[in-house]
């Protein structure tokens, strides 16, 4: 990797898409060409009337060819495969777009996007990574157990953003993650204020970040995938809301 193992500390795991994508492009390969090695023979019994043969023969063929076009379909076969690298004290990056490293300080935000595609409902996960230099790293599935990788580096992203912005609301200044406004007094956004004595709870589940009310009073929603840093605001409104149970 690029940077050097004293700044970003002994490597942890590392997430090498390369080696997905050459499973993928093997069963591939296997499938074309059992598909085409069929064609023929299939044609030849047809031919002959020899059904008991051809149909089957065909039907085969059309089986592979169709598990070829299931995996282009759901897997994307990938030529710009990257190789991810968890550290101690950060995470590093090479592939064809040269090699790049980042130590968890260096990190200003990460925005978590989960879609379920395809006809097996999978989860893609996208991961946005916003750099304090305005670097912008994207974890997508062409690297495997994305969803591991991206949440690691959100917990560490959380940890060091969630410390400064309680400071800020003791402070007694507002800290405004986007669309939400903290402070001391309660959470708003869009002109809507909850006090923290009517907020029940503050989650993110069915892809809402939700502040919910007590007492039948409206909740605070808004989109996660469009939320930076919605991890950290669910953690600090949890921090700040027991902080003001004491005053």
């Amino acid at each position: 990797m690029a940077d050097p193992q004293d700044r970003l500390g002994e490597p942890v795991r590392t997430f090498d898409g390369r080696a997905r994508d050459r499973r993928t492009r093997a069963w591939l390969l296997l499938l074309s060409l059992a598909s085409l090695a069929l064609i023929p023979a299939a044609v030849l019994y047809l031919h002959d009337g020899v059904w008991w043969a051809g149909v089957p023969a065909l039907l085969l063929s059309m089986g592979y060819a169709g598990g070829a076009g299931w995996i282009v379909g759901r897997d994307r076969p990938r030529t710009r495969n990257r190789v991810a690298c968890l550290h101690t004290g950060g995470i590093s990056f090479t592939g064809p777009g040269g090699d790049a490293g980042y130590a968890w300080d260096e990190l200003a935000s990460v925005t978590v996007s989960g879609v379920r595609s395809g006809p097996d409902e999978r989860t893609r996960w996208r991961f946005t990574v916003v750099a304090s230099d305005g670097g912008v790293l994207l974890l997508t599935d062409d690297l495997p157990d994305v969803r591991t990788l991206g949440l690691a580096v959100a917990k560490e992203v959380t940890a060091r953003l969630v410390p400064r912005h309680l400071a800020a609301v003791k402070a007694g200044e507002s800290v405004r993650l986007a669309p939400f406004t903290v402070d001391l007094g309660g959470v708003e956004k869009d002109g809507e204020r909850l006090p923290w004595a009517a907020v029940d709870d503050v989650a993110i589940g069915n892809g809402m970040v939700a502040v919910h009310a007590r007492g039948g009073r409206g909740s605070l929603l808004t989109v996660a995938a469009q939320m930076p840093d919605a991890l950290a605001f669910t953690a600090l409104c949890h921090q700040v809301r027991e902080l003001t149970r004491h005053f």
